[in-house]
Order: structure tokens, then C-alpha cells, then sequence
């Protein structure tokens, strides 16, 4: 089997392969007589069909698939032999050779995207936050959560915005639902709350159930949308129980609602434990805006240039059931993610980056304890398990998401220690108000 590789322009790379039937032959014969020790066939002993009859009936099929198989392993091995790392798979140009054709010396290509340039870094900057959270950032929390985390308490007569537990009852027919429960506020149609405030647990209030709400769907929200065909004419609705919002006390059941148990004692730990967690949770926000702004950054400091056709090409590959329009719509995008994975392993080459299998499951078990924090401790000695079990679910799908994370993470580590931040010190009010600009920009 000959190769011969040809790089041309804008990342451009055919692989030519000559293969004659000598470089199959030994293997298709060898899967034949496989074939001939299992086949069972009418008048004939298992394992007894002659070769010929199997060749026969089978040949075609084999010999292809013997092809198809050999020229794929030789392929690969010759990429890596030859230390040739295209982006993607290499993918198959031309027709596809035909069983009747290879009776003779075949000639196949692939072709292969291939960038070389010399990753530059010096020079390149981005910008990035430091978060400073202050007392008042801490004050405007806590007013949130207790808006988010309300104390209920039964009142004794409705007002706005109490929730009203009540029993509904239609006066044509036999529906009823008990214990049904609505909010007293503005998504109940104009007049309806009137009605309620002022009454008292045992009260009955008459309507046609039809204007409770401007939108008749609400109703199914808190009656049950099986029963929507009898939302229609006077409902009798008793009144069973009224509940009303109270602000929280900052005492210890408000504080590990919040944060969890035994995190705070007192006020003075719980807004320490609060300012450390929201510095935690924006540190994030603003990881990844940096990310965002470095990896920009080093594709406009390395153009390089990609093959058209062929990017389309591999992108309908990744998308078989996208449309053209929806290729010419997304081939941008695309393009700048193929740009930043040649960038990418550029750095995870310089950088020496790999990603161990305790790497991914270290992340794993980060991922778990911040859904169960609460629940386990360091020393739970299910911990383990519970990584083995979320890495190995599905195929190990979650296995190839954190490899994929713990990767990018080191990606980008690497990239932020070559270019130049530039740190601007933000508070909580600025940078929420930058990530608001930001989302309504990538919204519009």
C-alpha cells in the first residue's frame, strides 16, 4: 500500500492511497474460512460447506467490508506513523469503491483539514474582573433572599397577594376539587381579587369561573388541566385557608435554608458564609467571560485560513439532518470553533496538557458534592461509588463530559498564563450590569 500526502492552501490536505489486492487478500481469505467453520447450509455438516460455496455466496460482501477495514487501519497508522494530526476523521472524496471493482488495484483519497502555524501569543491581551463584594453587596442579597425564601403564616382574612386555599365547586354539575390554591395578586382578571379580600376561612365566593382570569389556561395550573372541558359557568369557591408571606427572621432555620446546615451560628457567619459564596458563585461568571474574551482574542491573533467546501463538508457531517440554509446560517460559527480547536491543541502540545483519569474523576466528585453538599461530608465512604456510578452512566457519557471539562479547564489555564489581562476591579451592582448588556447583546 503507497500514501502520498498533499498539503495545499487554506489547511487543505489530500491523502492519496494506492492499495492492490495483495494488501486484503490474506485477511479476506482468513474471514472466509471463519465464515466456512460456522456456516450452516442445507445438506451440508456444520462447518463442512466447501469454500468455494462460501466464497461464492459470500465473497462479495466480505472482500468489501476486508477492504473498507484494512485501508481505514492503514490510514490511521500511517497519520501516526507520520505524525499528521488532522482536526477531524479523514474524510472519504470520490465515489465509493463498488464490490465488482476490486478485482483490480484501487486508488482511493481522503481529505484532511489540516492547520500548521506557529501559535502566537506574545502581544495578545484580554480583559478579565476582579470582583470586590461589599457589605452593601451582602445587604442586597439578603433583602433577595428573603423575597425568594418568605416566611407563611395563616392569616385570618384575605389581602393582596396572600394565597388563598379554597374548595371548588361548579353549581351545574358534580365537579368539585378541594384544596386548590391560587394567588390573590394581578394575573387574576380585573375586579376578581376585590372579591376575595376582606373574607375569611369558611366565606363562599360566587363567579363565573370563566372570568376568573383573563387567560382561561391559569385555571388548569391549580385545578388540573384534565378536567378543563367543566371550567365553565358559577363555581361556588369555599374558602379552607389563607396564607400570607411574613419576611424571615435571620435565625439559624433562614441561614441554613440558605446556605446549608451547620455553616453559621449567628448573623455575623452567615453574612461572612454569604460574601464568600457570592464571590464563589461570580468568580465563575467571570472565569468564563474571560474565557470567552482570551479565546477571541488568540483566533483574531492567529488567522488561519480553512477550506471552504470542506468545512461545510464536515460540518453537515457533524449535523447529517441540517438543511443548506441552516449550514449557510451556522458555517460561521462553526468556522471559529474549528479555529479555536486548532489553537486549542496547539497550546495542549506547547503546554505538554493531559488529563488523567483521577483528573476527571477529582471533577466528578467536585460536581457531586455540589449538588449534595449539604448531605455528605468529605469522609462519606460512598463518595467513590457515587463517582463510579455518575462516570460510568449512560456509556460513560457523563465520563466524556468531565474529560471534556477537566480538558478545557487546563486549555484554558495554559492560555491565560501566555496572553496579557487586562483586570478591571468591578463590584457586584457593576458586573451584573455588564452581564446584562452582554446577554441582551447575544439575545439581539
Amino acid at each position: 500500500m503507497e500514501f502520498k500526502l498533499d498539503k495545499q492552501e487554506n489547511s487543505y490536505g489530500l491523502l492519496t492511497v494506492n492499495v492492490t489486492e495483495a494488501d486484503y487478500m490474506t485477511e479476506y481469505k482468513s474471514k472466509l474460512k471463519q465464515y466456512a467453520k460456522t456456516a450452516n447450509m442445507k445438506g451440508f455438516r456444520p462447518g463442512k460447506v466447501p469454500f468455494s460455496m462460501v466464497e461464492k455466496m459470500y465473497g462479495k460482501q466480505v472482500k468489501m467490508d476486508t477492504f473498507n477495514e484494512t485501508v481505514g487501519k492503514a490510514v490511521d497508522t500511517y497519520l501516526k506513523d507520520n505524525n499528521v494530526k488532522p482536526l477531524f476523521q479523514p474524510i472519504y472524496k470520490g465515489d465509493f469503491i463498488t464490490p465488482e471493482q476490486l478485482g483490480a488495484d484501487q486508488t482511493v483519497e481522503f481529505e484532511l483539514l489540516l492547520p500548521e502555524f506557529e501559535l502566537k501569543t506574545e502581544g495578545v491581551s484580554a480583559d478579565t474582573f476582579n470582583l470586590t463584594v461589599t457589605d452593601a453587596d451582602v445587604d442586597n442579597t439578603i433583602v433577595k433572599l428573603k423575597e425568594s425564601y418568605p416566611t407563611k403564616k395563616d392569616a385570618e382574612e384575605v389581602a393582596q397577594a396572600d394565597v388563598v386555599t379554597a374548595t371548588f365547586k361548579a353549581e351545574a354539575g358534580e365537579y368539585s376539587k378541594e384544596g386548590a390554591a391560587f394567588d390573590v395578586d394581578d394575573k387574576l382578571a380585573e375586579g376578581i381579587a376585590d372579591q376575595f379580600i376582606g373574607k375569611k376561612v369558611g366565606d363562599v365566593v360566587t363567579l363565573d369561573i370563566d372570568t376568573m382570569y383573563e387567560d382561561s389556561k391559569r385555571l388548569g395550573l391549580f385545578l388540573g388541566t384534565e378536567d378543563a372541558d367543566k371550567f365553565t359557568g358559577n363555581f361556588s369557591i369555599e374558602i379552607t385557608k389563607i396564607t400570607r408571606n411574613h419576611e424571615p427572621e435571620l435565625d439559624q432555620d433562614f441561614f441554613n435554608m440558605v446556605i446549608g446546615p451547620d455553616k453559621a451560628s449567628n448573623e455575623e457567619e452567615f453574612r461572612a458564609e454569604l460574601k464568600k459564596t457570592i464571590g464563589e458563585v461570580n468568580q465563575q461568571a467571570i472565569d468564563n467571560v474571560t474565557n470567552e474574551n482570551v479565546r477571541t482574542a488568540l483566533v483574531e491573533a492567529n488567522p488561519i485560513a480553512l477550506p471552504a467546501e470542506l468545512l461545510k463538508t464536515v460540518f453537515k457531517q457533524n449535523n447529517p439532518k441540517s438543511t443548506d440554509e441552516e449550514v449557510e446560517n451556522n458555517i460561521g460559527k462553526f468556522e471559529e470553533a474549528v479555529k479555536w480547536r486548532a489553537i486549542s491543541d496547539a497550546i495542549a502540545e506547547t503546554a505538554e496538557i493531559k488529563v488523567e483519569k483521577e483528573d476527571v474523576e477529582a471533577a466528578a466528585l467536585e460536581q457531586i458534592k455540589a449538588q449534595f453538599g449539604n448531605f455528605m461530608g468529605d469522609e462519606d465512604d460512598r463518595m467513590g461509588e457515587f463517582v463510579q456510578n455518575y462516570l460510568t452512566a449512560e456509556n460513560g457519557k457523563y465520563f466524556e463530559q468531565t474529560y471534556e471539562q477537566v480538558y478545557n479547564e487546563k486549555i484554558f489555564g495554559a492560555a491565560k498564563e501566555k496572553v496579557s489581562l487586562n483586570t478591571e476591579e468591578v463590584d457586584l451592582a457593576k458586573f451584573e450590569e455588564f452581564l446584562t448588556a452582554k446577554n441582551e447583546q447575544v439575545a439581539g
